[in-house]
């Protein structure tokens, strides 16, 4: 007899597990059992599902603290007897979380899917049941490792992104985009890879390197982040007995900043004037590269350039870095989790 596949459900709220009432979406409970049952009456699959919900919130207000809650379940089950992990959340804060279980979880030898909802289950133009529907099918029939997010833009064309890569969603059509390019499409074919050096290969996906992660207590909120536009004002932020450690700059699209403003408008100068802090840089292509007068002083005075890597990837990768205790900050941020740095390499972008 087949063995009948098995899921590990983790709902945490969200637009997927909402519903709306006088006009108002909120998280609603009763949602986990609308999904699994109007997937049960699409689906010809036969699945188990076991269903946890360490808590049920609207992603919004979704902090440190709540990736750690699914960190701690995931690592309370023995998740080698289960076919794949399913994340039902919120879609707000999507890439934080996807993020967050990379670098907070060891190695897994499943697939560990997050799924969201432009709209609420049953509401018109919903992908609510399409996207769990394509997560279902992607851990039974692909099987391969590693953390992932599947989710349909509105050219009803499902994305299979890594969950280390994953862009907030735009504010006009809902739909997500990957840092570089998406790992592929997936549909009745099954995942059709999308060629790119600057995607890890699926010989590498399927064979994962064993690597175990420093362990978090808790989050302790020592770390801000900043994007630049003209006209911001340093001087309204008093960094001088706060208990901040780190500030990532997301800066212009070349990594540079502003370096000669006045009335508080200088980068260069909030760099200098706070030495208690370590500043990281991102937008960094190839430090070793020809860079911009004000990317070389801004890193001269100390800020620290990150090359390749997302703003969503990158302060959640911080905020792990200065709450863990097995590593200098600066060598867990440099230390690569699963993919979330692009690089090129002649092996990547090919399929199997």
């Amino acid at each position: 007899m087949e063995k009948i596949p098995r899921i590990l459900l983790v709902l945490t709220g969200g637009t997927i597990g909402s519903a709306v009432n006088d006009g108002c979406i909120d998280v609603d409970s009763r949602r986990s059992d609308d999904l699994l049952a109007i997937y049960n009456e699409q689906s010809n699959c036969q699945v188990e599902f076991e269903v946890v919900r360490p808590f049920n919130i609207l992603s919004e207000n979704a902090e440190p603290k709540h990736w750690l809650q699914i960190i701690e379940t995931l690592q309370s089950h023995r998740l080698c007897d289960y076919d794949g992990v399913i994340i039902a959340h919120g879609s707000d804060t999507l890439p934080y979380t996807g993020a967050a279980l990379s670098y907070g979880l060891d190695s897994p030898l499943i697939p560990i899917v997050l799924v969201a909802a432009n709209y609420a289950i049953g509401q018109p133009n919903s992908n609510a049941i399409a996207n769990f529907s394509a997560a279902v099918a992607f851990i039974i029939n692909m099987k391969l490792p590693g953390f992932y997010t599947l989710y349909e833009n509105s050219d009803h064309i499902i994305y299979v992104h890594l969950a280390t890569r994953l862009q907030e969603a735009d504010w006009l059509r809902d739909d997500f985009t990957s840092f570089g390019d998406p790992l592929g499409v997936f549909d009745h074919r099954g995942l059709c890879c999308v060629p790119s050096p600057k995607n890890p290969s699926m010989l590498k996906l399927y064979n994962p390197t064993p690597d175990c992660v420093p362990t978090i207590a808790e989050f302790r909120n020592e770390v801000l982040a900043l994007r630049a536009y003209p006209g911001l004002n340093y001087e309204v932020i008093n960094l001088h007995n706060r208990p901040i450690r780190a500030v990532l700059h997301s800066l212009y699209h070349c990594g540079s900043g502003n370096v000669t403003g006045e009335n508080g408008t200088s980068l260069l100068s909030f760099i200098k004037n706070n030495p208690q802090v370590d500043h990281y840089l991102i937008s960094y292509k190839n430090i070793q590269g020809d860079l911009y007068a004000s990317c070389r002083e801004l890193i001269a005075a100390g800020g620290i350039p990150l090359e390749n890597i997302s703003f969503e990837a990158a302060v959640t990768k911080l905020n792990f870095a200065y709450n863990q205790q097995e590593y200098a900050p600066l060598n867990y941020v440099k230390r690569e989790f699963f993919y979330e740095f692009l690089r090129d390499a002649k092996e990547n972008g090919y399929v199997i």
